[in-house]
């Protein structure tokens, strides 16, 4: 699957799996952009979720659109480089705060 088909399949509402200790959780986001060729979605550093992120990088992805299913396994990161975190956010036509903004990079996507 291409990073393009994956920005396309998260265009609408989409879920993310993350777990904490040895519990899943799911919850809705929306949107996703390709930025130099890998995916990006946005949170917050003040969320569980990306608390999550930091302690275990193994996400699961699922979307559900007019095309059909969407279900891969992904790493997921925080972009340090601020410049590539911004253009992310411009492209998920979200705001981005320096402080509390962050663009999550999905990584070794397979499909589950």
């Amino acid at each position: 699957m291409e990073n393009s088909e994956i920005v396309d399949a998260l265009s609408g509402v989409w879920y993310l799996a993350t777990s904490e200790d040895e519990q899943p959780h799911v919850r809705p986001l929306d949107k996703a952009a390709e930025v130099g060729g890998k995916v990006y979605f946005g949170t917050a550093r003040n969320k569980k979720m990306f608390e999550q992120i930091l302690a275990n990088p193994k996400v699961e992805v699922y979307a559900l659109n007019e095309f059909g299913a969407c279900r891969f396994m992904a790493e997921a990161y925080e972009e340090e480089d601020e410049a590539v975190a911004k253009e992310a956010f411009e492209k998920m036509e979200k705001p981005y705060d320096e402080e509390n903004s962050v663009a999550v990079r999905l990584e070794k996507i397979q499909k589950a």
